[in-house]
């Protein structure tokens, strides 16, 4: 393990997958007075180690990778007395064959939460999210015709509708190389978000009576009813970057990012999955799905059916 001058790193991580309530779990485990989060979300600092970066997809050139180990520490110096530091980087269990020796090589055996969705709507969920951002152009089924290819092309995991859901054997090598693995799904955060966090409160030694605002659902999806306004906050454009930089101004970072992201999901109006097209994805996952609900001990039959059936 090695250690870098006073500050002190991440003991807990947020690994994935994405689409699964993570950017939500950062946000309210932000507020915790005992949490210290990164000030990026996704460093994606593990990624860097071992992938070429930045990766492809339609901008994804655009994200900021942290990959020197200096410009990663510094993340988290202002992280004070915080007992809890994290960070929420969601290709590591993708990736986790790979990711796993860096983050025991930098961190040592860190807590590690998982956050996992119905795989069928999981997929789905980040097609329209990227619908959402004006990055994705095909239609849901044309992007999984699509994936091998941009798999072989070093596209961002978010484009791997299909072979981002198979969570087994990726679930399995954090329980077997980490002490402390906490499994969220994220039908429970959607039942009940504040139980949940926590939950995860008590899992990372911090009070847990504590009660975050969960009013805010973080980074939903769906198709744009406005494209003007979809716009303002997804086009590349110098409107957007000032009317984020006046945001940040009036509002704050956290507050900035609050509002946008609750006047988004106002202004989408739900996505919906193929029925014939979720029943061959639930059909593929089956086998995954089993296996995985044997090894978190969880009951996932309703993975096995029609799912949550949105887009968010």
């Amino acid at each position: 393990m090695k250690k870098h001058r006073t500050i002190r790193l991440p003991n807990f991580l947020i690994v994935g997958a994405s689409r699964c309530g993570t950017t939500s779990l950062y946000h309210y485990l932000k507020e915790h007075p005992d949490v210290f989060m990164s000030r990026i979300k996704e460093p994606s600092f593990f990624l860097a180690q071992f992938n070429p970066v930045p990766e492809k997809g339609i901008g994804d050139d655009k994200k900021k990778y942290y990959k020197d180990f200096d410009d990663y520490c510094r993340l988290f110096e202002k992280a004070g007395k915080s007992k809890a530091i994290g960070e929420a980087s969601t290709e590591n269990l993708y990736h986790s064959k790979k990711a796993i020796p860096y983050i025991q090589q930098y961190l040592g055996n860190p807590k590690i939460i998982i956050s996992l969705r119905n795989p069928a709507e999981r997929a789905f969920s980040a097609y329209a999210f990227l619908i959402s951002e004006n990055r994705e152009f095909l239609s849901f089924e044309e992007g999984l015709e699509q994936e091998e290819k941009r798999r072989r092309d070093g596209w961002r995991q978010i484009w791997f509708y299909q072979d981002a859901g198979f969570y087994f054997r990726r679930v399995k090598a954090y329980l077997e190389n980490f002490g402390d693995v906490k499994i969220c799904l994220f039908d429970d955060l959607k039942k009940n978000p504040v139980s949940l966090v926590q939950n995860i409160f008590r899992f990372l030694g911090v009070d847990p009576s504590f009660v975050p605002d969960v009013t805010t659902r973080y980074k939903t999806s769906g198709i744009p009813r406005s494209k003007k306004i979809n716009r303002l906050f997804e086009a590349p454009t110098r409107l957007r970057s000032f009317v984020r930089a006046v945001g940040r101004f009036i509002l704050t970072e956290d507050r900035w990012i609050q509002w946008r992201d609750t006047l988004k999901a106002k202004s989408y109006a739900k996505a919906e999955m193929k029925a014939e097209t979720r029943k061959y994805l639930v059909n593929i996952y089956r086998e995954d799905i089993l296996k995985l609900q044997d090894l978190i001990h969880r009951d996932l039959s309703r993975w096995l059916g029609s799912g949550d059936s949105s887009g968010q």
